[in-house]
């Protein structure tokens, strides 16, 4: 065992020791917490593997989804008692005074690191903003981050992002929609955009979510907020326990790949290629705001707000 992961086990285990010793001899309390099992739920997978919450009185059981969105819908009907998803979706909550709150950040956009870019054929004509006006756009869905990553980098960039027509496209369809020029712009993620730009038949347009900022959260964990007040201290130790997976995650990415392979059904080849997630290791609302203005900006959202009233008080 590296000392690093020691270092990481022996401090979830001394906040097993400062957590009540009820905890011990009575039941652990059950959290069910819906997400899509991709990359950015390591830090997650691995607290679990390793039994780090149940050292703190957690028993924490991932349950997967098709989508952010219905993670958002199963914790705000009471099915589950915590998700993860897009920040989009949360932001969208909020506003509507939907019973939820953000309770942690989650996958953090890198500058140095993308691994979401705007992609073209690579014959396509297209190398500026201007070039773009009125042509066909995709993501895997509307009113989400990697469209807004699109928009931004057409208006950044000398065009007029009103005038793009959008679609819907599942990532695993973007380089043949591309290549056959039935889409002319399109976001990608990983794990498929190292391999869709190694194939030669796409090339980078630009990197859209960066316009938004070099660094910030983009995904979200959340909770019904009378749950979180009902249960504060279970979820400050589950904030904890998580940071403190997602710090071990971040530095040791390799260890991971088998686990995560495993999991998300990406073979060992692809995750060693592909750039991975960064994980969230604090709280901090500032991490979410230059994402509220831009999705303000671009009405995703109806009106912009001070980040810190989406989250959990407790």
């Amino acid at each position: 065992m590296s000392l690093s992961r020691a270092r990481l086990l022996a401090s979830a285990a001394a906040a097993s020791l400062a957590a009540p010793r009820r905890a011990g001899a009575q039941a652990l309390l059950k959290i069910r917490l819906g997400g899509v099992p991709t990359d950015d739920t390591t830090p997650i997978m691995y607290a679990i593997r390793n039994g780090l919450y149940q050292k703190t009185g957690l028993d924490v059981e991932f349950v997967p989804t098709n989508s952010g969105s219905a993670a958002t819908a199963a914790v705000i009907g009471g099915a589950l008692e915590m998700g993860k998803g897009s920040l989009i979706a949360s932001l969208v909550a909020h506003l509507r005074e939907l019973p939820l709150v953000i309770v942690g950040n989650a996958t953090v956009w890198d500058r140095k690191a993308p691994y979401d870019l705007n992609l073209v054929a690579a014959d396509s004509p297209l190398r500026t903003g201007a070039d773009c006006n009125g042509k066909i756009a995709a993501s895997p869905g509307l009113n989400d981050i990697a469209q807004l990553g699109v928009l931004l980098w057409v208006d950044a960039n000398g065009g007029d992002s009103k005038s793009l027509k959008w679609v819907e496209l599942p990532n695993s369809a973007v380089v043949a929609a591309l290549s056959e020029h039935r889409v002319d712009i399109s976001s990608l993620n990983e794990p498929l955009l190292k391999n869709a730009l190694a194939g030669g038949k796409v090339r980078v347009l630009g990197d859209g979510l960066s316009e938004i900022g070099d660094h910030y959260a983009f995904g979200v964990y959340f909770a019904r907020g009378d749950w979180a007040a009902k249960n504060a201290d279970a979820v400050r130790r589950w904030v904890r326990v998580t940071y403190e997976a997602a710090a071990y995650a971040n530095a040791h990415k390799a260890e991971t790949i088998p686990m995560m392979a495993e999991i998300t059904k990406i073979p060992i080849a692809a995750y060693q290629n592909m750039t991975r997630a960064l994980n969230a290791t604090s709280n901090d609302p500032a991490m979410i705001q230059a994402p509220i203005e831009a999705a303000a900006r671009y009405k995703f959202i109806p009106r912009s707000f001070p980040a810190k009233e989406a989250y959990f008080a407790g």
